[in-house]
């Protein structure tokens, strides 16, 4: 089979865990002896490139980003010119290439991905990975779990962007310009959910996304939809002296480590770690957080150490250092790349119970999930982790064996290749 996999980035430019999913999935099904043909922008990198098995096909753009995971401005994707142009260069690249199906790995090809499916007559699946085809910043998802039956431009107005003012936009310009801004991309999401009708399957990384999308009334005209896990990355067990080197370079002590990954904003939890933290310190005055990702984080003690953006390389080696791993989220993760990484290192992890969490995390068990915005509740469920070194130890044996049967490779491979053979026939 030839298979066209689509994303507005790919390695080396990888600004989130989509990109890096992509990757392993690319050689994973090339490793499987199918064709497989990338196709995605070229913010200047080799316009064909031919490796592990694959054809990446770069179409030209206007931008150049340096490698790694510095993301461009929204509006250069989100936008109808870039639509038309991404569809005629998959067109273009796919006719060429013979593919057989184009399958979609994030939500601003999407609409490319239908219209060249549909001049191919070839069948274009989606894979969703958050909840940003309800809202580019859906704030409902900050109290909910659903897109709510009366969303529209009075709601989204009065409220909605209100909200997303206060929590995201209040350093950046006016109120104006950033309730104008909302309303353009709450369009933009609008035309998306119209084009999924358009699409032969939807894929979920996890059922807990797509039930989002259900029960939100976005999947009622779907053909098809199917949860595929992404595929996880390899263990992790560096030696022990490598780990203290490690330890060494960044200048840790002795005490406690706690890792957080992510974007510091409200949406991934990040203040409610903070003043989880404040509260933590108190028993463990030697404990250190260690805060991966861009962005600020306000009112931060001497416990609190921002490490900035780090190529996946570094965030991999950091997982053996930490005694706990936190995923705070309050908007739900469809399946955070950093639970498989932190699972395949053995770490114990506390995360929230959203999105498709709980298929990963069974509270007790692989993991402890506590409620979304609970700062005390997360408080509380470091102390107990970061005090039992047995119960941190018994986390993280158990979750990695869980990911290695609920999400295994191969599964995930078979279930996704069984959907490709079905959508051709």
């Amino acid at each position: 089979m030839k298979i066209c996999l689509v994303n507005e980035y790919f390695p080396p430019f990888a600004p989130g865990g989509a990109e890096l999913s992509m990757d392993a999935l690319a050689r994973a099904l090339a490793g499987r002896g199918h064709g497989v043909v990338v196709v995605t922008p070229n913010y200047g990198a080799a316009a064909l490139e031919k490796r592990d098995g694959l054809r990446i096909h770069r179409f030209p753009f206007p931008l150049r980003l340096p490698p790694g995971r510095t993301p461009l401005s929204t509006k250069w994707l989100a936008n109808p010119l870039f639509y038309l142009y991404s569809a005629w260069a998959l067109w273009r690249v796919a006719r060429r290439e013979q593919v057989d199906v184009i399958h979609v790995q994030n939500k601003h090809m999407l609409v490319a991905g239908a219209l060249a499916g549909r001049w191919l007559g070839v069948p274009v699946a989606l894979t969703i990975r958050d909840g940003s085809i309800i809202d580019r910043a859906p704030m409902c998802l900050h109290h909910g779990d659903r897109m709510p039956a009366d969303c529209g431009v009075r709601k989204l107005w009065g409220e909605c962007s209100e909200e997303y003012f206060t929590l995201y936009a209040r350093r950046r310009g006016g109120k104006l310009r950033s309730k104008l801004g909302f309303l353009y991309f709450w369009l933009d999401s609008r035309l998306k959910q119209r084009m999924l009708r358009r699409l032969d399957a939807v894929i979920g990384v996890s059922q807990g996304i797509l039930d989002i999308y259900r029960r939100s009334g976005l999947l009622e005209h779907v053909r098809r939809t199917q949860s595929v896990y992404s595929i996880p990355p390899p263990a992790t067990l560096p030696e022990p002296a490598a780990v203290e080197a490690l330890r060494g370079r960044l200048g840790l002590g002795p005490g406690p480590v706690v890792l957080y990954v992510g974007k510091f904003s409200p949406g991934k939890g990040t203040a409610d770690l903070v003043a989880a933290a404040r509260e933590v310190v108190a028993d463990f005055p030697s404990a250190v957080f260690l805060f991966v990702g861009e962005g600020e984080l306000a009112d931060s003690g001497r416990f609190v150490r921002p490490l900035g953006p780090l190529p996946n390389a570094d965030v991999l080696a950091l997982y053996p250092l930490a005694d706990a791993v936190v995923v705070p989220s309050v908007i739900p993760d469809a399946l955070s790349r950093v639970l498989l990484e932190a699972m395949a290192a053995g770490r114990a992890i506390i995360a929230t119970r959203v999105g498709g969490t709980p298929e990963l995390i069974v509270d007790g068990k692989t993991g402890i999930l506590i409620e979304r915005s609970d700062p005390s509740g997360l408080a509380r469920a470091l102390r107990r982790v970061l005090g039992d070194a047995s119960l941190r130890a018994e986390l993280g044996s158990a979750g990695r064996r869980h990911l290695d049967e609920l999400v295994g490779r191969e599964a995930s491979l078979d279930r996704l290749l069984t959907l490709y053979a079905e959508l051709r026939s």
